[in-house]
C-alpha cells in the first residue's frame, strides 16, 4: 500500500505544532497597569469550560478579598489590591472544591494562572434535586442536537420513532431514514458504527429502545474528524450513561403488532461505571402491494398483486464499562450483540399479457427465518493531559457478523394448483472488521482557544458470501436442479486507510472557525470462486471541510460551513447473487460500482431566547457527482432487474425549518419542516427528472393536573422525485396519553398509531423510456399500544463516551 501521502501530511502536521512551540517560546508578557489573577475553570473529565464556577481569593488571615463567577468559556478575573501570599478557592456544583496558594508579584500585575481543573462529585446533590427545562433541539457548530431524553412521548418505542422527531430527518413506512432527502447517510452509536446497521439500518433502530436514548445528534455538516462515508450526512446516537451509585428500568409493552421488554441497569462503585441494557422486541409487518406495468409499445401488461405478513422476532443488548483511573485517565469497554429473523415471505398473483397471449399463475414464497447474528466488542483509552484541550485518545474494534442468512423457497402453480416451476436460494454471509483509531488534541494557545486535531485510523473488512441457487425445468418442475450460472462464493475485502488534520480557532466578539483537511485510502478486491473475474479497485479521496460561526448576545448564531462527503458501495450493492423472490422483478447487485462524490454547502441561523423559543432555519446546496443510484430495466418478457448503477449526476437546493416554543406553560410544541428542489441527470440512461418536494412534522405536548401527558404527533412528505419516477405523498400520525406515579417511579402510556385508517398508502411510479409502471403500497401499520415503565435508583450525572466513527461504508436497506 502507498503512504506516502499520509506520512507528507503528519509530517506537515508536527511541524506546525513545533514552530507553535517555538512562537511561544518567544512570547514575552505585555506591561499591565492593574493587580489581578486570571483564569480557566474546567471540567477534569470532558476538558471543557464551566460556567458560573465560583472563585474567590482569600488572604492569611481567611478573609475573602475578592469573588467572581467564569464566564461561558469557564474564564474569570479577580481583582487584587496588592501584592502578597493569597490562596484561591474555586467551586461549582456538583464539583469537588479546589484550593490553589498563590503568590501576587508586586513587579507582575497581571498574572495568569494555570487551568484549574474541577472534578465532579457525585454526593454533593444527594439530598438536592434540580429542575428545569431546555430546548429539545440546539445547534452546534455542523449539527443540530435533539434531546430525546427530554421528551416525554418517547416512550415504549423504538429509534426509529424517536428519528422521526428529529429536525431534517424522515422516516418513511419501512422504517428507512433519510436525511434531506438521500438514504446516502451513516447512523452511529455512541460514536461508533455497528455492523448490524450495514446489513439494514432499518431493522437495526428497530434493535433500539427509545428509552435507552438520551440525545441524537443530526450532523449535516461533518467535520474532517468524521469519516467521509455517508455523502448525506450523519446521525449519531447517544445513549443514557448513569452514574449514580444503583438505577436503571423495565419497560414492556404490548399492541396489536408488536410486544417488547426493555430492562436497563447501571451502577458505580469507586472508579467504576457499569451500564446495561437489554431489548427483546417481536414485531409484525403487513403489506399490501397492486404492480401495473405495460411497455411503450404496447407489447405486454403486468399485473400483479402482493401480499406479506411476518413475524419478526429479534432482540440487541449492550454492556459497557468505564474505569477511572484519575481525573485524567479513562479506560471503557464495551460489548454488543444482536440477534434476530428477518422473514419477508409473501402470496403473490400475476396476470400477463403479451400480445394476444394470456398467463396467470400464483406464486408463493417463503423465507427460512432469515437469521441474523452478530457480536462487537470495543477497548479505548482517554489520557487528558495538561493544558487546556489537549488530549490523547486510541480505540480498537472488532465486529464479527457471524451469521447473515437469507434463503428463500419460492413455487409457482397456475390457477389450477399444478406446479408451473421452483426456486430455492440459500445465502449465507459473513462479515469480520477490525478497526483503529487514534486522536490527538493539541493547543496552540494557553488558553485551549486555538486547537489543533490530528488522527489515524484503518478499518479492515472481509465479506464472504456464498450463495447457492436450485432451480427447476419447464419439462420437470418437480425436480431441482443445481443452476451453476447462479451460484458462487464471492469473497470481498475493503481497507480503509484514512489520516486527518484540523484547527478551532475561538475568537473574541462570538466568532468560531473549524477547518480541516482528510485523506482516505481505499483498497477493494474481490475475486469469486467460479465464473467471474476478480475485480481490483483503488481510489484516493482528499475531504476538505470548513465551518464559520458567529454567535452574539448567547442567544444567536449564523453559521456558514462547507464539507464534502463520499459513499462506498456495500457487499449487498456488489452481490450479483440474484434475488428472484419476486419472480417478475429480479434484483440483482453490480460489483463495478465506484464511490459517489458530494460536495455541499449550507447557511444557517439559529435563535435560542430566554423564554424557551428555538428557531434555526438553513439554507443548502449540493452536487453530487457519481450518484449510485437503483436502475430498472425490463427486457422484452416484462421482467424488470433493479441493480445500483454510477450513471446519475443530481443537484440539490433546499431549506430546513426547526421550531420549538411554549404556547402555554403546560402546552409545547415543535416543528420541523423541510423544503427542496431536485435535479437528476443521466447522460447514459437519457433521463432529466426535476422537482419540488417538502415535508414537515408537528410534535405538540399538553401536561395536565394529575401527571397526565398528552401528545400528538403527525408527519407529511409530499410527492418525491426519484431518478426514473416519483414517490406519492405520506402522511403518518399518532396520539398518546400519559400517566406518571412519582412515588413508586411508574409511568403508564397508552399510543395509537393511525388509528383512523386500516392501512397507510403510497405508490412508487417509473417513467422510463421503454414501459411505465405504478406500485400502489398499503402499510398496515394502525396500532394500539400499551406501556409500563418503572424506573428505580436515582439518575446520577451523565459522562461522555468516545468511540470509534466508523462510518465509511454506504449501508443498504436493500437486500
Amino acid at each position: 500500500m502507498h503512504l506516502t501521502k499520509i506520512y507528507v501530511l503528519f509530517i506537515l502536521i508536527f511541524g506546525v505544532i513545533q514552530v507553535d512551540r517555538t512562537v511561544v517560546a518567544q512570547v514575552h508578557p505585555l506591561a499591565v497597569t492593574s493587580h489581578s489573577l486570571k483564569g480557566t475553570v474546567i471540567d477534569s473529565l470532558t476538558q471543557r469550560p464551566i460556567e458560573y464556577a465560583t472563585v474567590s481569593v482569600q488572604d492569611s488571615a481567611q478573609k475573602t478579598l475578592a469573588i467572581t463567577y467564569t464566564n461561558s468559556e469557564g474564564v474569570f478575573t479577580l481583582p487584587i489590591a496588592q501584592a502578597g501570599n493569597y490562596v484561591l478557592f474555586a467551586s461549582f456544583v456538583g464539583y469537588g472544591t479546589r484550593r490553589i496558594p498563590c503568590i501576587v508579584q508586586p513587579s507582575v500585575t497581571s498574572q495568569e494562572l494555570r487551568p484549574i481543573f474541577l472534578a465532579a462529585d457525585v454526593q454533593v446533590l444527594e439530598s438536592i434535586t434540580v429542575r428545569g427545562q431546555r430546548q429539545l433541539v440546539e445547534q452546534k457548530p455542523g449539527m443540530l442536537v435533539y434531546h430525546a431524553e427530554d421528551d416525554v412521548t418517547n416512550l415504549g418505542g423504538t429509534a426509529a420513532d424517536v428519528l422521526r422527531k428529529a429536525p431534517v430527518l424522515s422516516v418513511d413506512a419501512d422504517g428507512n431514514v433519510r436525511m434531506r432527502g438521500s438514504q446516502n447517510l451513516k447512523i452511529l452509536i455512541n460514536g461508533r458504527y455497528s455492523g448490524q446497521m450495514a446489513r439494514n439500518p432499518a431493522d437495526a433502530l428497530n434493535m433500539i429502545p427509545s428509552d435507552i436514548i438520551k440525545s441524537v445528534e443530526v450532523i449535516t455538516s461533518p467535520s474532517s474528524r468524521y469519516e467521509a462515508e455517508g455523502a448525506a450526512g450523519v446521525i449519531n446516537i447517544i445513549t443514557k450513561k448513569s452514574l449514580s451509585q444503583l438505577s436503571g428500568a423495565m419497560e414492556a409493552g404490548f399492541s396489536n403488532l408488536e410486544a417488547v421488554f426493555n430492562p436497563r441497569v447501571a451502577f458505580s462503585t469507586g472508579k467504576w461505571d457499569i451500564n446495561a441494557y437489554a431489548h427483546l422486541h417481536r414485531s409484525r409487518v403487513k403489506t399490501e402491494s397492486n404492480l401495473t406495468r405495460q411497455s411503450i409499445d404496447g407489447t405486454y401488461q403486468l399485473n400483479q398483486q402482493l401480499i406479506m405478513n411476518n413475524a419478526r422476532p429479534h432482540g440487541s443488548g449492550d454492556v459497557s464499562a468505564n474505569y477511572e483511573a484519575d481525573s485524567s485517565q479513562v479506560i471503557s469497554m464495551s460489548a454488543a450483540w444482536w440477534f434476530g429473523n428477518w422473514p419477508a415471505s409473501s402470496n403473490q398473483q400475476y396476470q400477463i399479457q403479451q400480445g394476444t397471449q394470456q398467463q396467470a399463475f400464483l406464486q408463493q414464497t417463503q423465507t427460512q427465518g432469515a437469521p441474523n447474528e452478530g457480536l462487537e466488542v470495543s477497548l479505548s483509552y482517554l489520557k487528558r493531559l495538561r493544558k487546556p484541550e489537549q488530549s490523547f485518545f486510541i480505540i480498537g474494534q472488532y465486529n464479527n457478523n457471524f451469521r447473515d442468512d437469507f434463503n428463500y423457497y419460492a413455487r409457482q402453480v397456475d390457477l389450477e394448483n399444478r406446479l408451473l416451476y421452483q426456486e430455492q436460494n440459500n445465502n449465507h454471509m459473513h462479515t469480520n472488521e477490525w478497526t483503529f483509531q487514534t486522536d490527538y488534541a493539541h493547543p496552540l494557545a494557553r488558553d485551549g482557544k486555538k486547537i489543533l486535531e490530528i488522527g489515524l485510523k484503518t478499518v479492515l473488512r472481509d465479506v464472504t458470501s456464498g450463495y447457492t441457487t436450485l432451480i427447476s425445468s419447464s419439462t420437470d418442475p418437480a425436480q431441482l436442479q443445481i443452476s451453476a450460472a447462479r451460484t458462487n462464493v464471492f469473497d470481498y475485502s475493503q481497507n480503509v486507510l484514512a489520516a486527518y488534520a484540523q484547527a478551532k480557532w475561538t475568537a473574541s466578539g462570538g466568532w468560531f472557525a473549524q477547518a480541516g483537511i482528510r485523506l482516505e485510502e481505499t483498497y477493494l478486491n474481490g475475486h469469486f470462486q467460479t465464473t467471474l473475474l476478480p475485480f481490483t479497485n483503488q481510489f484516493t479521496n482528499w475531504v476538505p471541510s470548513a465551518t464559520l460561526v458567529k454567535k452574539w448576545r448567547d442567544s444567536n448564531s449564523l453559521t456558514l460551513s462547507y464539507t464534502q462527503r463520499i459513499s462506498r458501495p456495500s457487499i449487498i450493492d456488489l452481490n450479483p447473487n440474484i434475488d428472484a423472490r419476486d419472480a417478475r422483478n429480479l434484483v440483482t447487485g453490480n460489483h463495478d460500482l465506484r464511490p459517489e462524490v458530494m460536495h455541499q454547502g449550507e447557511l444557517s441561523y439559529s435563535l435560542s431566547a430566554p423564554s424557551g423559543l428555538f428557531l434555526n432555519t438553513t439554507l443548502f446546496g449540493k452536487q453530487t457527482a457519481n450518484s449510485i443510484e437503483d436502475v430498472i430495466q425490463v427486457n422484452t418478457s416484462g421482467v424488470s432487474t433493479t441493480t445500483k448503477q454510477n450513471v446519475a449526476a443530481n443537484k440539490q437546493y433546499g431549506m430546513n425549518v426547526s421550531t420549538s416554543f411554549s404556547l402555554l406553560p403546560d402546552w409545547s410544541l415543535g416543528s420541523n419542516a423541510r423544503l427542496s428542489y431536485l435535479n437528476f441527470q443521466s447522460r447514459y440512461l437519457g433521463i432529466q427528472s426535476e422537482g419540488w418536494s417538502a415535508g414537515i412534522n408537528v410534535n405538540t405536548t399538553y401536561k395536565l393536573a394529575g401527571h397526565y401527558t398528552l401528545q400528538a404527533f403527525g408527519d407529511y412528505d409530499s410527492r418525491a422525485i426519484t431518478l426514473q419516477g416519483y414517490q406519492t405523498s405520506w402522511l403518518y400520525y399518532s396520539l398518546a396519553v400519559k400517566k406518571e406515579f412519582p412515588k413508586t417511579k411508574v409511568t403508564i402510556g397508552f399510543s395509537a398509531v393511525n388509528p383512523f385508517q386500516a392501512f397507510a398508502s403510497r405508490s412508487d411510479v417509473i417513467i422510463a423510456s421503454s414501459f411505465e409502471s405504478t406500485t400502489a403500497n398499503r402499510y398496515y401499520n394502525r396500532a394500539f399500544k400499551v406501556t409500563l415503565n418503572w424506573k428505580f435508583g436515582e439518575a446520577g450525572n451523565q459522562r461522555s463516551r468516545r468511540g470509534v466513527d466508523n462510518d465509511d461504508v454506504k449501508s443498504s436497506g436493500e437486500r
